[in-house]
């Protein structure tokens, strides 16, 4: 198969699913040893996304929009821009959400979802259009 004939976006997708497996599973694993106190699921939750960060870059530079050519010092900054901002609206969402289902096993996980499913459309905007968009 052809990689540069799938679309870019069903890529992204597959690279984000991975991305956001990964977050899964550390913030479940981080939430399960940490527990419930106050701040423990918001602390989960920032370590699952800053450890899915790593995966997401490499893939979306080397697979996703295919950009090696350009230099990493110009991308990284304006990832980190990017995921930064859709990083705190999920941790915004996610916090909203716990605070009015409760912060359960299910409500955290509902609230997990429903953080990651804003910020996916946000993140592929501003990883295409401005953080690995090719310089001419």
């Amino acid at each position: 198969m052809d990689i540069k004939k799938i679309p870019k976006f069903l890529i992204f997708c597959f690279v984000g699913g991975v991305a956001t497996l990964i977050d899964f599973v550390i913030f479940n694993l981080f939430a399960y040893i940490l527990g419930s106190g106050f701040l423990m699921p918001q602390i989960s939750r920032i370590l699952g996304i800053l450890i899915s960060m790593v995966w997401n870059f490499t893939m979306n530079r080397n697979i996703t929009f295919r950009v090696r050519e350009e230099k990493i010092k110009y991308q990284l900054p304006k990832w980190i821009i990017v995921y930064g901002i859709t990083a705190l609206i999920n941790l915004a969402i996610f916090s909203l959400v716990i605070s009015q289902i409760g912060n359960t096993l299910l409500g955290r996980n509902i609230a997990f979802v429903s953080g990651t499913a804003v910020s996916i459309s946000l993140n592929f905007l501003g990883s295409k259009f401005w953080t690995f968009r090719r310089r001419n």
